[in-house]
C-alpha cells in the first residue's frame, strides 16, 4: 500500500512551508496570487476587451471612444510610471505608495458604478464624459501603483518562482473568469438595460476593493536603494542610457511596441461579432469565457517555460500565437463554418492565449533584466516609452470609421510578424545578464 502524504501548513518568519512537497511560499507570494485572481475575475466583469466595448457601444456609435475605452486600462497603468520611478525610487519601502493609490482606485471604480445605476438611463452624454474622467484617473492610479507593486513581487519571489506567481495569477483568475463568464452572459440575458450593467460593475467594484486591500496585507523586505531622491532631470538621461547601452533593454521594447500595435483591434473583435456576424450582446459572456480558457491552459505552457527555459522563449512564442485571431477574424469573412459561436470562439482562445503570455512573459523578463537598485527606473522607463501606443485602439476606431475591418486586421497582423522577427533577437537574461 502506498503510505499516504502527510501535509501541513505552518507559519514561520512569514513563509508558509508544505511538507510532503519542496514548496515554500511567502505571505507576499499567496496574498499577490490572491490579488491577481481578484483583479482578473473583475476583468472578465467589466473587461477591455469584451463587457466595456459593448457597454459603451450601446451608449455611442463613436469607434474611435469604443477604441479608447477598450485599451484605457492598460495604457493608464503604464503613462505614470516614470515619474513614479523617479519618485520612490530612494524610498526602502514603497507599499505606502500602493496604498493611497489603491484609495483612489476604490473611490473611483465605486463613483462609475454608481454612476451606471443612477445617471446612464437619463443622462447619458454626462455619464460619458464622467465616464472617461473617472476611469482615467482610476487607470493612472493603477500605474502609481504599479512599480510598488513589481518592486514589491520582485523583492518577495525568487526568479525561478516568477513564472509560478504569475502564471497563479493568471491560470487561477482564469478558472474565476470562465465562470464570469457565464454570469455575463446570464445578466445580460436577463436583466434590461441598464441593470444589468450596474450589476456587472457594482460586482466588479466589490471585487477590485479586496484585490487591493489584500495585497495591502502582504509584507514587504526593504531593499537596496539609493539614500537620497536623484534629480528629475538627470534622472530623464537614464532613458537614452538604457536604450543605447542595454541590448536586451533595446529589443525588448521593439517587441513591446509592436505588440502594443497589435492589440489596438482587441476592443474589436466582439464589436465585429456582433455587427457583421450577428450575435447577440448576450453572446459576450460566453466568448468571455472561452478567452478565459485560453488564459487558464496557456498559462499552464508559459508558467513552464518561464521557470525551466526563460522568458525569452515565452515571448517569441506570444508573438508567433499573436497572429492567429486577426487572421481567423479576416478568414470569418469567407469561410461560414467560422461565424458560429464555436467558430469564432477561436479567436477569443487565442486571445486568452496571447494575452496571457504577454502579461506573463514581459513582466518577468522585464524583472530579469533590471538591476534590484535601478529596477524602478528600468520599469518606469519601458512602461512609459510603450503607454502611448497602448492607446491606439482609438486610432483603430478612426481606421474602422473611415476604411474597415479588414485593413486594422491586416495591419495588427503585420505588428504581430514584427514583433516575432524582433523577439528572436532578445537575449536571454539568466544566461547573459542585463
Amino acid at each position: 500500500m502506498i503510505p499516504a502524504m502527510r501535509y501541513t501548513l505552518w507559519k514561520q518568519s512569514d513563509t508558509y512551508n508544505i511538507t510532503g512537497g519542496e514548496l515554500k511560499y511567502s505571505r507576499t507570494f499567496l496574498l499577490g496570487v490572491t490579488n491577481g485572481v481578484l483583479f482578473n475575475l473583475a476583468e472578465a466583469l467589466i473587461g477591455g476587451t469584451t463587457v466595456l466595448p459593448i457597454f459603451i457601444s450601446t451608449l455611442t456609435a463613436s469607434k474611435v471612444l469604443i477604441g479608447l475605452s477598450g485599451t484605457m486600462g492598460n495604457a493608464g497603468w503604464l503613462m505614470p510610471q516614470l515619474v513614479v520611478a523617479n519618485l520612490i525610487q530612494h524610498l526602502k519601502r514603497k507599499k505606502p505608495i500602493y496604498i493611497w493609490a489603491g484609495v483612489v482606485r476604490i473611490i473611483c471604480i465605486w463613483a462609475i458604478a454608481l454612476m451606471v445605476a443612477f445617471l446612464v438611463g437619463s443622462r447619458a452624454g454626462l455619464f460619458l464624459v464622467l465616464f472617461f474622467i473617472l476611469y482615467s484617473i482610476y487607470t493612472l492610479a493603477a500605474g502609481v501603483a504599479g512599480i510598488p507593486f513589481m518592486d514589491i513581487v520582485a523583492k518577495a519571489v525568487p526568479s525561478t518562482r516568477r513564472g509560478t506567481f504569475f502564471g497563479a495569477r493568471l491560470f487561477f483568475g482564469g478558472i474565476a473568469s470562465v465562470l464570469a463568464g457565464l454570469f455575463v452572459r446570464n445578466v445580460l440575458a436577463t436583466r434590461s438595460f441598464p441593470n444589468n450593467y450596474t450589476i456587472l460593475f457594482l460586482t466588479a467594484s466589490a471585487v477590485i476593493t479586496v484585490a487591493i486591500i489584500s495585497f495591502c496585507l502582504a509584507s514587504e523586505p526593504e531593499t537596496i536603494s539609493r539614500e537620497t531622491r536623484m534629480p528629475f532631470r538627470r534622472f530623464l538621461l537614464k532613458g537614452p542610457f538604457l536604450l543605447k547601452n542595454v541590448r536586451s533593454y533595446r529589443w525588448m521594447l521593439i517587441v513591446r511596441i509592436m505588440l502594443g500595435v497589435w492589440g489596438m483591434a482587441l476592443p474589436f473583435y466582439i464589436i465585429f461579432a456582433r455587427e457583421r456576424l450577428g450575435f447577440e450582446a448576450s453572446s459576450v459572456g460566453i466568448f468571455l469565457s472561452i478567452q478565459m480558457v485560453g488564459m487558464v491552459l496557456s498559462n499552464i505552457l508559459w508558467g513552464a517555460l518561464s521557470n525551466r527555459v526563460g522568458n525569452k522563449i515565452v515571448i517569441v512564442l506570444v508573438s508567433a500565437v499573436a497572429v492567429i485571431s486577426p487572421l481567423v477574424t479576416l478568414l470569418s469573412n469567407v469561410y461560414p463554418s467560422l461565424q458560429g459561436m464555436l467558430g469564432f470562439g477561436i479567436v477569443f482562445f487565442f486571445l486568452g492565449f496571447t494575452l496571457s503570455g504577454i502579461r506573463l512573459g514581459y513582466a518577468n523578463y522585464m524583472l530579469d533584466v533590471s538591476p534590484e537598485a535601478e529596477r524602478p527606473t528600468y520599469l518606469g522607463f519601458m512602461n512609459t516609452f510603450i503607454a502611448p501606443v497602448l492607446l491606439l485602439s482609438s486610432v483603430g476606431g478612426f481606421v474602422i470609421e473611415r476604411t474597415s475591418y479588414e485593413v486594422l486586421f491586416i495591419t495588427v497582423i503585420g505588428a504581430g510578424i514584427l514583433a516575432l522577427a524582433f523577439s528572436v533577437q532578445l537575449e536571454e537574461p539568466r544566461r547573459s545578464g542585463p
